[in-house]
């Protein structure tokens, strides 16, 4: 039926892109609060909070020498060179892209893996924090 609507999306179905890295494979993305600010004039602007991801840890050290590249290079920083653009994609039952969040400007702000547990069996995440300049959504 025409009028019908659409199945939702569920949260387990989704993949992460960052600019000049192989692959994420996220398990989890916190995305950031986004807020419009009322200025001096009445001028507003949009202020983002901290975008967060996570996945299990390999040996693949991707995310861990884009934070360390911008912790020790301030000068880096300043110019914009450890900038990168970051999308999460919803995928559809289908197996089709669907919606869309692309972050701009992303730069690392925290790293963390979680801790090791000689009882457990549970996964090590690591996690990446970053800093977003923008974000833009394409709903499908």
């Amino acid at each position: 039926m025409p009028n019908e609507l659409p199945e939702p999306f569920t949260n387990v179905r989704f993949r992460v892109e960052i600019d000049a890295m192989q692959s994420t494979g996220a398990v989890e993305v916190v995305f950031p609060e986004a807020r419009i600010i009322r200025g001096s004039r009445k001028a507003s602007v949009a202020r983002y909070g901290n975008l967060i991801l996570k996945r299990g840890l390999t040996r693949s050290g991707e995310w861990y020498e884009w934070w360390d590249a911008a912790r020790q290079s301030h000068r880096q920083l300043k110019k914009g060179r450890l900038k990168r653009n970051v999308r999460v994609i919803l995928i559809d039952a289908r197996g089709a892209d669907g919606n869309q969040w692309t972050f701009t400007d992303a730069q690392p702000l925290g790293y963390h893996v979680s801790s090791l547990n000689a009882l457990g069996s549970e996964p090590l995440i690591e996690t990446l924090e970053l800093t977003i300049g923008s974000f833009k959504a394409v709903y499908s």
